[in-house]
């Protein structure tokens, strides 16, 4: 495109702007493709990537947990109890343990236990052997377990489709000979899981993953069944339905996603999927490739101006097209930017008041479960337990879990008294006493609700705060809901929003600089042609601009069209007057020549007289057959002189207001007795015109009449009359069906002394022509061999 460019400016070719585009958009066409195809391949590769790293994924924030988790159960004395009672309480062990330990985030694991002694054997098929206990689990920890750091838990690399952690735990036992017992814990991840509260404030950032994984979906199969999944695909229970199963890798299009199968064992299958590209998002890459290249082309340009400037002094010219277009797209560019903002703006309040909403909604309804098992106390003591529950956290952690966010508890004085979490105050990320401006609104100004904005660090979120009162209407607790799950959500929508309305906007301003070029060229194209007419103005070599609109232009145009009109009627009348010269000279010799057949014509009449003093016997005879000859002549040669004589004095026309309408009703009402049919459409009863009212009646007739004898012996004839107009001249149209007119005689049918008729001088149609344009109008005329004439009269309407 470069080079083009650069051949153009330098040879000073020129070209409009039509074909810039044309240049940019093909090459913009060849670009997105290149890039679409590279993009792709790149994108499948990265996806293979993924998908082998999917087969031996780890958990890092489950990882953290289990360390934290591996410390304080080896320290647990109601583990201990429990382990002392394993036979006969081994579902509360797993109860307790599910409750305490592996809840919210850890809940998106399948957690079984199992407790062994040094004698005990584990049956894990009824038609094999039982196998020792320990020799098992240690078998699956040396064969599979990766240990995890500073715990007693492993990772296990058993490619079964999930993630698999597994831990061994010893502690003492005094039954007979036994002194120690174990605990194995095994937790396999569930087929869909989500994450509870905000469990990455625990991790060292190093630790988490940074890939973009959000616009992927995955899935797992273990034996032809699905063990797991994530993101927007909804995946089918069964593997079988995705057929191939013959090749490590194989990519294919599926419900508007490519999908990616990776079969990286016998029985074990990962697919990622990706949505698809779709039109709108190709037509966004060409769109911004599109502008990079027509900015580039501008620059070359604005160079290439300055190159062939010997002197190197560039002067930088707008003109009146190019202000218009840069004025159009600023424009748009200017209310995309306010709109944009406005759009942001407002939807950030939007969520923030639907976030506040939903968290004042959330906090009653987990005000309302507690309130049920706190109604009746006067006061909440610290160490709470239930039948159910065995402490405060407990309970805090099992409606977090219905209610899927995190809950505090705080006592009357501002102090942390239980919490889902415990762990953020543990490592210090949060005060255990109540924020001070809560204090002040929550318990000393008495609000029943109250949202405060609180942050973490870099994380900003927003807490819920209200009283929990007993049936005494005494305050026993603060209720504390921070919204820490749907924290992103708004930072997302805000990020997607802005770069949707960058896409649109990139788009809307190509396609707007395209539609300001259409219009700034269709507005100044009066302008152009303007100044094209004045230079190519000579003497009947002009024309008329086209041009309708009701603006400055449309009068600059008006005024140059009046003054072709003008220019057009001096012309008419120095050409009028010329001929008019000459008609008149030859009009003088033709009388003068009809004038002498009038001698012998006399001489005629001198021998007839003759004739009849000398008592002709064939005198009576001589005298009919002379008479009548001489009569004809006389008549011939006395219309041929009026005709003649009426063209060369052009007598000054008689004008005055007449109905045109009822001028052609009264003309075809002439015409009733005749052969041929005559059709009249006439839209309007009156329109008014300023001429000679006898005239205008002699065109019609002689125009009647010429299409008349226009037609055929052997053909029916038919003369259609219309009549239309608009604000400044009514048409009258004239139609035969005629022979229609040989080309040969079209540039002479309006001359005088021209006649296709075997009678008459042909003088009709030029005394017509002259009317018509006496009275400032036009008159043409369109023929078709064989299927008729047209003549078109032309007037001015009468104004007052």
């Amino acid at each position: 495109m470069i080079e083009i460019v650069i051949y153009f400016n330098y040879k000073n070719i020129k070209y409009n702007y039509s074909k810039n585009i044309l240049i940019i958009s093909l090459i913009s066409l060849y670009t997105v493709s290149f890039i679409s195809e590279k993009t792709e391949i790149k994108e499948k590769k990265r996806r293979i990537v993924l998908a082998e790293n999917r087969g031996t994924e780890k958990d890092p924030i489950a990882e953290y947990l289990l360390e934290d988790i591996s410390n304080k159960l080896k320290k647990d004395d109601y583990v201990k109890y429990y382990l002392q009672f394993h036979n006969e309480k081994i579902d509360s062990l797993l109860n307790f343990l599910q409750k305490k330990y592996f809840n919210l985030y850890l809940e998106k694991y399948n957690l079984e236990i199992s407790i062994c002694t040094s004698v005990d054997s584990i049956l894990l098929n009824p038609r094999e052997k039982a196998k020792d206990c320990y020799n098992f689990y240690d078998g699956i920890k040396k064969l599979q377990g990766i240990k995890l750091f500073n715990s007693d838990f492993y990772f296990l690399d058993n490619v079964n489709g999930r993630i698999s952690y597994f831990g061994k735990f010893e502690f003492e036992y005094f039954y007979k000979e036994e002194k120690f017992i174990s605990l194995f814990i095994l937790l396999n991840s569930k087929l869909v899981n989500e994450e509870l509260g905000y469990p990455e404030l625990l991790l060292n950032k190093k630790t988490i993953k940074k890939s973009n994984l959000k616009k992927y979906s995955f899935a797992k199969y273990k034996n032809n069944y699905l063990v797991s999944k994530t993101g927007h695909f909804s995946y089918s229970l069964d593997r079988e339905i995705y057929k191939r199963k013959d090749k490590e890798y194989y990519f294919f299009d599926l419900d508007d996603y490519n999908h990616l199968i990776y079969n990286f064992s016998e029985n074990n299958t990962i697919i990622v999927s990706k949505l698809k590209r779709n039109f709108l998002d190709i037509l966004i890459s060409f769109s911004y490739i599109f502008a990079f290249f027509h900015f580039v082309l501008l620059i070359f340009m604005i160079l290439g101006k300055f190159y062939r400037r010997k002197n190197f002094h560039f002067h930088f010219h707008l003109n009146f097209k190019i202000k218009m277009q840069i004025a159009i797209i600023f424009i748009l560019l200017f209310s995309s930017i306010l709109i944009t903002s406005a759009t942001i703006f407002y939807n950030t309040k939007q969520y923030e008041k639907k976030q506040v909403s939903n968290l004042k909604e959330k906090i009653q309804s987990v005000l309302i479960e507690l309130e049920h098992s706190f109604i009746h106390l006067k006061k909440i003591p610290k160490i709470w337990f239930s039948d159910d529950y065995e402490s405060l956290d407990e309970l805090l952690r099992k409606f977090a879990g219905i209610f899927y966010t995190d809950i505090h508890l705080y006592d009357t004085d501002g102090n942390l008294m239980a919490s889902s979490r415990n762990e953020i105050f543990d490592r210090g990320l949060m005060s255990l006493k109540i924020h001070p401006t809560v204090y002040r609104k929550i318990i000393l100004e008495k609000k029943t609700v109250f949202i405060h904005n609180e942050n973490i660090g870099e994380l900003d979120y927003i807490s819920a705060y209200t009283p929990l009162i007993n049936n005494k209407n005494k305050v026993l607790a603060y209720l504390c809901l921070p919204y820490f799950t749907k924290q992103n959500l708004l930072e997302e929508e805000i990020s997607n929003l802005i770069v949707a309305e960058i896409n649109l906007y990139v788009f809307l301003i190509l396609l707007s600089s395209m539609i300001a070029v259409f219009i700034s060229n269709k507005i100044t194209r009066p302008l152009a042609l303007i100044q094209e007419k004045f230079k190519n103005i000579k003497l009947k070599t002009y024309e008329k601009i086209e041009y309708n609109g009701k603006d400055e232009v449309g009068d600059l145009v008006k005024e140059y069209n009046r003054m072709l009109i003008e220019l057009e009627k001096n012309i008419e009348l120095l050409s009028q007057s010329e001929r008019e010269s000459a008609w008149r000279e030859m009009a003088k010799q033709i009388a003068h020549e009809i004038k002498n057949p009038l001698t012998p014509m006399k001489l005629h009449i001198q021998m007839l007289l003759r004739s009849w003093e000398n008592k002709d016997a064939n005198f009576e005879m001589r005298l009919k057959r002379t008479s009548k000859n001489i009569i004809e002549q006389v008549n011939a040669l006395s219309k041929i002189a009026t005709e003649f004589s009426n063209f060369a004095k052009m007598p000054k026309a008689n004008n005055t207001v007449f109905n045109i309408v009822e001028v052609l009703n009264d003309t075809v009402r002439l015409f009733e007795n005749e052969e041929v049919k005559i059709l009249t459409l006439f839209r309007d009863k009156e329109i008014n015109v300023f001429a000679d009212k006898e005239q205008i009646t002699r065109v019609f007739i002689n125009l009647i009449k010429n299409g008349i004898q226009a037609v055929p012996e052997d053909k029916k004839g038919r003369i259609n009359v219309y009549l239309e107009k608009d604000e400044e001249f009514v048409i009258t149209q004239l139609q035969d069906n005629g022979a229609g007119i040989n080309d040969e005689v079209k540039e002479k049918l309006f001359r005088p002394n021209f006649t296709t008729k075997s009678s008459g001088m042909g003088m009709g149609l030029a005394i017509v022509k002259n009317i018509i344009e006496s009275a400032n109008g036009k008159i043409w005329f369109e023929t078709k061999i064989n299927i008729g004439t047209t003549f078109f009269v032309k007037l001015p309407i009468y104004n007052k």
